[in-house]
């Protein structure tokens, strides 16, 4: 059951990411539809064109290649969703393409929005996603403001909450969209959506803190502190940039992607890294590479480190007590127990043990605000 007591900021957090979700499921459904164009592997090269819509109606025909798409060079993956995230429904967008030896340009005018284009097939999958977003959102905020006091409860909170509002890949529309907000809402949406460039660090501060803390409280806040500042700032600046002035994020793209682990990051996590840590001082395309290399090799040790706590607290557990001591810690979690036990472990014949009063003092002795004895009365 939830609980009073939360501090402000978890309300004001809970709300951004609520319309995080709604907005980005918004452009998921009514934002600019498909242009009507199937991209070859290459993916700049027209497989073919859908007749009557947009791209057939501008003139575009299989074979062609394109060069530009609302200005900026499609150089690279990264570009293309740049400029798409700008796209608007019945705005014309304009395309260069080239055909044999000749270079054209051509007016794209998108209509309708995303949902129209839908078949029975694409709705599906379509809402099932949004679907268990929505339950990831959902359980993050039953976690959080079950035990708001807990600082396990946040981060497990938080965790569920980047993972709702996740994206790979900007929608259509979705930056013009956010240009259309008041800034203070804007901003927000577009850092909560950012944020899972950040999910390896509230994945390994949430393990780090959860049962037995593992590492010091010193270490723990230096784990923290370091990539916040590192990635943090170039996060920031590059939303605002995404949102107001587009142009700044169009880099040489060839030069950046040329790093093997930049290209493993665009394979595996999209191009959300790469447009959302690109704004930083002094731009280089090297520097930019840099830092998705720093990027990557923090987030796989800390993703590797976070299971690896969970590894030894569970077989911590398991020497101190086997299925005792995990019933007791788990079933009484304050944020878990009202969805996932309705049967404690002193009613499943638990209490008479020596082994159980011995770890529910453990327990108590870590963090939970319950008593394991109150069946006894």
């Amino acid at each position: 059951m939830l609980r009073s007591g939360a501090p402000w900021w978890m309300y004001v957090l809970a709300s951004i990411y609520l319309l995080t979700f709604l907005f980005n499921m918004r452009q998921e459904f009514w934002g600019p539809a498909n242009g009507g164009w199937v991209p070859e592997p290459s993916f700049f090269q027209v497989a073919s064109v859908l007749p009557g819509r947009p791209m057939d109606k501008a003139g575009g025909q299989a074979g062609d290649f394109l060069e530009a798409a609302d200005g900026y060079p499609l150089n690279g993956a990264p570009n293309w969703f740049l400029a798409r995230a700008h796209f608007e429904r019945d705005r014309p967008i304009e395309l260069h393409v080239r055909r044999d030896e000749q270079l054209l340009a051509l007016k794209l005018v998108i209509a309708a929005p995303v949902s129209q284009t839908l078949n029975g097939a694409d709705y599906l999958p379509a809402i099932a996603l949004q679907v268990a977003r929505f339950g990831l959102l959902l359980l993050a905020i039953l976690v959080g403001f079950s035990g708001p006091q807990q600082l396990s409860a946040r981060l497990a909170a938080l965790m569920f909450a980047v993972g709702a509002v996740a994206e790979g890949y900007p929608s259509a529309g979705w930056a013009a969209g956010l240009r259309h907000l008041p800034a203070e809402f804007a901003i927000p949406i577009g850092l909560a959506t950012a944020s899972c460039l950040l999910a390896s660090v509230v994945w390994l501060m949430f393990f780090a803190s959860f049962l037995r803390p593992r590492l010091s409280q010193r270490l723990r806040w230096v784990l923290v502190v370091v990539p916040l500042v590192l990635f943090g700032l170039p996060i920031v600046a590059s939303v605002i940039a995404m949102i107001y002035a587009p142009s700044i994020l169009a880099r040489p793209w060839p030069v950046v992607l040329s790093a093997a682990p930049v290209r493993l990051i665009q394979d595996a996590a999209g191009v959300t890294p790469l447009l959302f840590l690109n704004e930083v001082h002094l731009y280089q395309p090297t520097t930019q590479t840099r830092l998705l290399e720093v990027w990557l090799v923090v987030t796989i040790p800390y993703f590797v480190a976070g299971f690896l706590i969970l590894v030894a607290n569970y077989r911590h557990l398991d020497d101190r007590g086997t299925g005792d001591a995990r019933a007791c810690c788990v079933s009484r979690l304050p944020f878990l127990q009202p969805w996932l036990f309705t049967i404690s472990s002193c009613e499943i014949g638990l209490a008479g043990s020596e082994a159980h009063r011995r770890h529910c003092s453990h327990c108590r002795a870590l963090w939970v605000r319950f008593s394991c004895f109150s069946s006894y009365r």
